[in-house]
């Protein structure tokens, strides 16, 4: 018998589009999920209205929150979210992409998920973690996430300690130039002096212009532990990180 939950839709980032997001709010009204859903998921709106759907899904305690937009506006919304609230709260927020730098301001006060729900393919998997029943979902952990999107918290009061961490790094877009300035970026930032080791994810565009090369020199010049895996990125059957910032 189907455990009783609700999953709450939100977008911290760009508005979404219909298309795209309501086929998958119908598929777990299907399967007997109650659902919430943020009056300005599909329509233009300020950081300050954004967060406050955010605050008010968490300070409700709804055990399961998904961000389903992806772009350019969720570092907007940072100094309107509660954090507090998330701190003290029983729900988990899960997004990935642009949200990046919105989980890693969370995920030091309480672990939170890289993944996005909208049209991912891992319905059954989806299913069993929503009911509690199986975690295969979630396939690594480590912090980190879209390496464009982490490096918005640059120089900012919300960049995290990653000392002593597991950074996990995937990029949807991005050719070799891009990535490797990305790279020099954090090397500069003293980021890989910090962490315990690197995972690269999915880095969709090097793939399909057969770049992946960027990334195998760099883990090939680094002193720390570098890994590669294709579970975890922007693809439809990709499963979770949980990000958890280890003490």
């Amino acid at each position: 018998m189907l455990v009783m939950k609700t999953i709450a839709f939100l977008n911290l980032s760009n508005p979404c589009k219909k298309e795209r997001v309501e086929p998958t709010i119908a598929q777990w009204k299907a399967l007997g999920y109650t659902i919430q859903v943020s009056p300005y998921l599909y329509q233009e709106s300020t950081p300050e209205q954004r967060a406050s759907v955010f605050n008010a899904f968490v300070q409700a305690n709804i055990p399961f929150i998904f961000d389903v937009s992806g772009g350019d506006l969720a570092n907007q919304t940072l100094p309107y979210l509660d954090f507090n609230a998330y701190q003290k709260s029983t729900s988990c927020f899960h997004a990935y992409s642009d949200c990046t730098c919105v989980l890693n301001v969370l995920a030091p006060l309480r672990p939170c998920v890289l993944f996005q729900i909208a049209q991912n393919t891992n319905v059954e998997a989806i299913d069993a973690y929503l009911r509690q029943e199986d975690t295969s979902l979630i396939c690594r952990k480590g912090v980190g996430g879209n390496i464009r999107c982490f490096l918005k918290l640059a120089g900012t009061k919300y960049f995290p300690d990653v000392k002593g961490q597991d950074l996990f790094l995937e990029s949807h877009s991005g050719n070799a130039y891009r990535i490797a300035s990305y790279l020099a970026q954090l090397e500069q930032m003293g980021v890989f002096d910090q962490i315990a080791s690197l995972t690269f994810g999915q880095f969709t565009e090097l793939k399909q212009l057969h770049q992946m090369d960027v990334l195998v020199k760099k883990a090939e010049a680094l002193s720390i532990p570098c890994f590669f895996t294709d579970e975890i990125g922007h693809s439809k059957d990709s499963k979770a990180l949980l990000l958890e910032y280890r003490k």
